[in-house]
């Protein structure tokens, strides 16, 4: 079986396994070069797969990681010089290296790779109906009409009363009126029961929306390279926050479509 190795830019490209597998359905391995804030995403990835090698790099620069991934490009080709070598990223600078390759006899080539738009706007309005659906709790006004008819009950009772005797049970009714007068108060528990309709807010979506708020704030200072993005994250995450914590930061800001990372650089929209 011909090998086929793929080399995965994961700073640039963030695909799953199975994503990688319908871009190269014949891989037998493959390379992921990743920088620190993508140590999570990069451990998950070869969990799931046996042939999955780590290639991390902590150098500073551009295009740091681009000249790992072309130095190992060539040190696969000259192990495995009958080798697919397939380049998943969406950098067109690697290109030129490719060709280069071409004309040394190699089976080298690029694939782009865009990911699917997670919904992260719909799974939010579920939440909103649960609690449309909690307010009907303000139905305690039918407890009046209870009250209406139990007077009219004890009006109805009245003139049984004063069959016994004497006109003193006569007097009596009005006390019952007064009392059941008095009894609307009943209604005042049911206001009590409102705050329990208000959504609970998590931690973590108090952290978003403090990233959020944070982002907007600094208008046109915002940080435009994703190692300065998560040095920002991580004060905002608080005190000890470590660099998986602000890595999962800057995922729900792209799953609230806040900010778009390509490559090493930040986009807001």
């Amino acid at each position: 079986m011909k090998e086929q190795h793929v080399l995965v830019d994961y700073e640039n490209v963030h695909p799953t396994i199975e994503e990688l597998l319908k871009l190269a359905p014949k891989l037998t391995d493959v390379w992921l070069f990743h920088g620190p804030g993508q140590i999570k995403r990069a451990e998950q990835l070869k969990a799931a797969h046996e042939r999955v090698t780590l290639v991390p790099h902590s150098g500073k620069g551009k295009n740091a990681l681009d000249f790992h991934l072309s130095f190992y490009l060539g040190y696969v080709a000259a192990k495995h010089p009958d080798a697919t070598l397939l380049v998943v990223a969406n950098d067109k600078g690697y290109d030129s290296m490719l060709g280069h390759a071409k004309l040394l006899g190699f089976t080298a080539t690029r694939v782009g790779f865009k990911a699917k738009a997670l919904p992260a706007a719909k799974k939010a309005a579920p939440a909103k109906k649960a609690a449309a659906k909690k307010a009907p709790a303000k139905k305690a006004a039918p407890a009046a009409q209870v009250v209406v008819s139990a007077k009219k009950v004890v009006a109805k009772k009245a003139p049984a009363k004063k069959v016994a005797t004497v006109q003193a049970p006569a007097k009596a009714a009005p006390a019952a009126k007064k009392a059941a007068a008095t009894s609307p108060p009943m209604q005042k528990p049911a206001a009590k029961k409102q705050p329990a309709t208000q959504a609970a807010v998590s931690p973590a979506d108090k952290v978003l929306a403090r990233a959020q708020a944070a982002l907007v704030k600094m208008g046109k200072n915002r940080p435009t390279k994703f190692a300065s993005l998560l040095r920002h994250l991580k004060s905002i995450v608080g005190q000890g926050a470590t660099a998986e914590e602000a890595d999962a930061l800057s995922q729900r800001l792209e799953e609230a479509k806040v900010i778009q990372v390509v490559g090493d650089l930040v986009l807001y929209k």
